[in-house]
């Protein structure tokens, strides 16, 4: 078909192909150099397996085959995790969760601090209860506490809790990592996990100042981000790590099926 001739001629230079370098600009690099390897942590609710430090799949497999009943252990920073997945199908699916990053250099200190409640560390054996508690009601996998109170006196735990100082109840927990402690992280990183509000005592603004509080603690020890792994369909949540400035990475965490995972990896109940 011709056009008048006044008429600008289609420019294809519009729709060119976007580069591999712009595709992948966004993709955290993994670096390697220094890293300890094949390191897995043991949380209390299962273990947090750093995916970048094993360089077999193999191994990352039989970590999974030695899981415990009632336990929920998680790979995540999988290299090539589509690999591993295709090697213990039967085993293995990727989590319907999305990983949020927040670059410290982009975290902004609140105007208002939140009122009515206090943070603080998880202490002794009363609190690692309380937390249990806490994570029963929210129906999530319990720690063993005994886990719990022996790492949180590590360089590489770091459990909080919010308290009312009313009746000194815990009302809030979540627990930080140390990738630099746990594993010497040459990307010099942290994350976080387990975030929990009694939905009994909810006050506004808790889960806020536990995030807050994470935030701020690695900030202060000079970490370079802080990821956390969410559902995907959890938009309150979702919401409230946006607003403090986390973005969307393409990491993925990996788990067993399992009993707990169930509802997961078979997409739930069928009408």
């Amino acid at each position: 078909m011709q056009y008048r001739g006044e008429r600008k001629k289609f420019r294809l230079e519009r729709f060119k192909t976007p580069s591999l370098h712009s595709w992948s600009e966004n993709i955290p690099k993994i670096k390697t150099k220094g890293m300890d390897a094949e390191v897995a942590i043991d949380v209390g609710w299962g273990h947090l397996i750093f995916g970048q430090t094993f360089d077999d799949h193999h191994k990352l497999i039989d970590l999974f085959l030695e899981e415990k009943t009632g336990r929920r252990d998680l790979a995540i920073y999988v290299r090539n995790h589509h690999v591993l997945l295709s090697k213990a199908p039967n085993l293995l699916f990727v989590d319907p969760s999305v990983t949020f990053r927040l670059w410290m250099h982009n975290y902004r200190m609140p105007k208002r601090r939140h009122g009515g409640f206090t943070i603080r560390f998880m202490i002794d054996r009363r609190d690692a209860e309380r937390v249990n508690e806490i994570y029963r009601k929210c129906g999530m996998v319990e720690a063993d506490q005994d886990t719990m109170i022996k790492n949180q006196y590590t360089q590489t735990f770091n459990y909080f809790v919010a308290e009312d100082p009313g009746d000194g109840e815990i009302i809030g927990t979540i627990t930080g990592i140390d990738h630099k402690a746990a594993f010497n992280d040459p990307e010099n990183g942290a994350s976080f996990w387990a975030l929990a509000v009694d939905p009994d005592r909810r006050a506004k603004g808790i889960g806020r100042a536990l995030v807050r509080a994470v935030a701020e603690y690695y900030l202060a020890k000079g970490r370079s981000y802080l990821d956390l792994s969410v559902l995907h369909d959890n938009k309150k949540a979702i919401a409230l790590y946006k607003a403090l400035g986390f973005e969307q990475v393409p990491v993925y965490v990996i788990k067993r099926k399992n009993d707990i995972n169930e509802v997961y990896y078979t997409g739930g109940p069928q009408p």
